[in-house]
């Protein structure tokens, strides 16, 4: 079972006739037509994906907003996925890749992913991505990284990294969603990291 809110970016219109046959298959509640974002943004308290349809990594990706990526969970379907596509979506905060092509089977197991806070992407992706990133042993990183942030904002990274939204972290601290944006924002700036994939790929052992 899917709980989490289905949103439909701007989507090829044969993607989105598979997409809204298969999430009435799951009876999944979904928005087809939100051009401005705005009933995603007021969705703050429900588990929801955003779905993107990125022709041009390159091109697309740098060109999204950070606050939008920040928010909920993200699965891009591309032309082509390569394992250069898969890192580059990691490295940017997407939670899931897929190619235009996807089975039926394929992006229902993306959606159940997600909606458990699980990422989806290749093995060969997550390994290149990984090795791709030119830094110094992570046990080293962390300690130094970490000792730029507060006791609080800790708290908030390691949710992060287990990959709970905004809403899952203000709940389980008891805290407004307003101060944990606030406490990302922070941890992004002490630690010149910009995105939440980096985040979870940087600290992995918080």
């Amino acid at each position: 079972m899917i709980v989490s809110d289905i949103f439909l970016g701007e989507i090829p219109e044969s993607l989105t006739q598979q997409l809204c046959q298969i999430t009435e298959l799951l009876k999944c509640n979904t928005i087809s037509h939100d051009p401005l974002n705005l009933q995603w943004q007021q969705a703050e308290h429900h588990k929801k994906i955003l779905l993107h349809y990125v022709s041009d990594p390159k091109l697309h990706i740098p060109n999204l907003s950070a606050e939008l990526l920040a928010d909920g969970k993200h699965l891009a379907f591309c032309p082509q996925l390569t394992s250069d596509t898969e890192s580059l979506l990691i490295a940017n905060g997407f939670h899931g890749g897929l190619s235009f092509d996807a089975s039926i089977i394929e992006i229902i197991e993306a959606f159940k992913n997600l909606d458990n806070n699980k990422l989806y992407f290749s093995h060969d992706a997550m390994s290149h991505y990984i090795q791709s990133r030119n830094r110094q042993p992570i046990t080293q990183r962390q300690t130094e990284l970490l000792s730029l942030t507060t006791k609080k904002e800790q708290q908030v990274l390691s949710l992060v990294c287990q990959g709970l939204s905004n809403e899952q972290i203000a709940a389980n601290l008891s805290i407004s969603i307003n101060t944990v944006k606030m406490h990302i924002q922070n941890i992004f700036k002490k630690t010149n990291v910009s995105s939440r994939g980096q985040l979870s790929y940087v600290f992995t052992q918080v």
